[in-house]
């Protein structure tokens, strides 16, 4: 089977395997662009759920980067917490703030490239904010992504960049955006970084890493 044949065939079980669990909600995709950016910033490696709760409470409070600029220091990293590395969040979110409203007239900008250019905003936050909120094609590679295209040996990539361009290959463009969820919901529930659950997972009969019998990797990424 070639390249692009195999890819659409782990795309089609995978969904099928997660059914609901692995379209995109409409309160997850269209959303407006300050939240999208706050609640990826937030969820860098801390639990969906807390995210959840941190985004919330904060948007609340601070709904647009003028307001965000307008709080205390100790607030805004009460307001964060529990988020993993609340701190550091908290100085990257001002000067994130600080930025959009210096170059981008307070509008988060709808490119990759432009929000590469924002305080501490790496490729997979970038992506993951251009296809969200702005419907644009975009492949966002996280831990998830990363692993299970090499795990189940539709790319052989060493980098969240390396697998970015090479999913950017395999797939149509109309799916790229549907790529981050539907990879992250089956990694966390089935092809898990440690102890994956091979015998649930619909690629058992030929995954090179699991249930064929082939040497299990465990490839991961940077956020």
């Amino acid at each position: 089977m070639s390249g692009g044949g195999r890819a659409m065939q782990v795309y089609r079980e995978m969904s099928e395997h997660l059914g609901e669990l692995g379209r995109p909600s409409p309160l997850k995709e269209g959303k407006s662009p300050f939240p999208v950016l706050v609640s990826t910033l937030v969820s860098l490696r801390t639990r969906d759920a807390v995210t959840e709760k941190v985004s919330s409470r904060l948007l609340d409070r601070a709904p647009d980067p003028e307001s965000v600029l307008a709080l205390p220091e100790g607030e805004l990293e009460n307001l964060l917490m529990p988020a993993g590395f609340f701190r550091q969040k908290a100085r990257q979110l001002r000067g994130i703030c600080a930025a959009v409203l210096e170059r981008y007239g307070g509008e988060v900008p709808d490119s990759v490239e432009e929000l590469l250019t924002l305080p501490g905003v790496g490729r997979k936050t970038a992506c993951y904010v251009a296809g969200m909120a702005f419907g644009k094609p975009a492949v966002c590679v996280d831990v998830h992504v990363h692993r299970i295209s090499n795990r189940t040996g539709l790319v052989t990539t060493r980098t969240p960049e390396e697998t970015e361009r090479a999913l950017m290959q395999l797939y149509p463009r109309d799916l790229w955006n549907r790529i981050n969820h539907l990879f992250v919901r089956f990694g966390q529930r089935v092809c898990r970084p440690v102890a994956p659950s091979c015998g649930r997972c619909p690629f058992s009969g030929w995954c090179p890493s699991g249930g064929s019998g082939g040497k299990r990797t465990r490839t991961g990424a940077r956020r």
